[in-house]
């Protein structure tokens, strides 16, 4: 494709919304990591600052859908049907990993009987101690099984952006650049 042709970018604050979630997700795995190697003392503290970025990225991703039910994505570029479809997937899979993965992590603490902790505001547990909930989220919803379907998740939407960017040669990448 012409690098020429007029490129139908998302708007600004749908690119804002994007790059805010992406930020909060280095955070969160940049803290879980960070948690993971500290003692004792330091790792209540990591632990809360990674509990915020991730009520964060909840609150931004029903923000950034519902701003995408006010101002539709422009149209998708062209491609084979299985693209789209393949893209389509991935979004909605996106979508709801960055809207489920904060509530199950919520539900990971809450079923110890914690609360989460927002930036210092205590949110209480409405569950109470649950051991048989806890490890569900821990083993598989709120842990590395889940981290690592993230990590693979997150790869294939970078590769695809890279892949449309530069071997389609569709512009996909600059449709969520501000420049």
């Amino acid at each position: 494709m012409n690098q020429d042709v007029k490129i139908e970018r998302y708007g600004l604050v749908a690119q804002g919304f994007h790059w805010l979630v992406v930020f909060l997700l280095v955070g969160v795995f940049v803290t879980n990591s960070v948690r993971e190697a500290v003692g004792e003392d330091a790792e209540a503290y990591w632990r809360n600052i990674h509990m915020s970025l991730g009520i964060l990225i909840f609150l931004a991703t029903l923000a950034r859908i519902g701003w995408r039910r006010l101002v539709p994505p422009p149209p998708m570029p062209d491609a084979p049907q299985w693209s789209l479809m393949a893209a389509n997937l991935a979004h909605v899979l996106l979508n709801l990993s960055t809207l489920l993965v904060p509530v199950f992590g919520y539900l990971r603490v809450a079923s110890k009987g914690y609360a989460a902790d927002f930036f210092g505001v205590q949110i209480p547990s409405i569950i109470g101690e649950w051991p048989f909930l806890h490890e569900i989220m821990e083993e598989f919803f709120h842990g590395e099984p889940m981290e690592l379907f993230l990590y693979a998740l997150i790869a294939l939407h970078v590769a695809a952006a890279l892949w449309h960017q530069y071997i389609r040669k569709d512009n996909g990448l600059r449709r969520m650049l501000p420049w």
